[in-house]
């Protein structure tokens, strides 16, 4: 599953994830740029059966429970950069709820373009997969937020 703020580059390991013969699964404005690309694209609001809106996009039951279920074998979310603009528009919920849940649950994720060709990796076998790192990217998301909150938010 992608589910991705920044497009640019995410095309060539979501081919090389489609050719290991992963069905993408994708929110919509990812699954267009995919299908632009030339990938095979399932959109995850034909999943959820709720169109997405710019703040609802992947908060939904199924979701999860495909997650839980083993269904989903590997999610990749790129948040909303907060940190380059900070604002209650740019903090991320439900990204960052896939990423945490998906990490629990076990199943490789990735959050950029780096940890993208890594997950491409570890579902070839060639490198290990561990959720803290994904855990310290959420905490690490999560305390600029607070910290704004804090000091800056109006």
């Amino acid at each position: 599953m992608i589910s991705s703020s920044i497009k640019e580059g995410i095309e060539t390991p979501a081919r090389q994830l489609s050719e290991m013969g992963y069905e993408i699964l994708a929110t919509d404005g990812t699954a267009e740029y995919l299908a632009l690309k030339g990938l095979k694209v399932r959109r995850l609001s034909e999943i959820t059966g709720i169109a997405e809106s710019s703040t609802i996009k992947t908060l939904h039951p199924r979701v999860y429970e495909m997650i839980f279920s083993g269904e989903i074998k590997a999610v990749v979310v790129t948040p909303y950069n907060f940190g380059e603009n900070p604002c209650r528009e740019n903090i991320d919920i439900g990204g960052i709820s896939l990423l945490r849940a998906a990490a629990k649950a076990g199943i490789p994720v990735a959050y950029d373009l780096e940890s993208l060709n890594e997950l491409v990796k570890i579902l070839k076998g060639e490198k290990n997969y561990t959720a803290a790192r994904v855990f310290r990217f959420t905490s690490e998301y999560d305390r600029m937020i607070a910290e704004w909150l804090e000091n800056e938010a109006p």
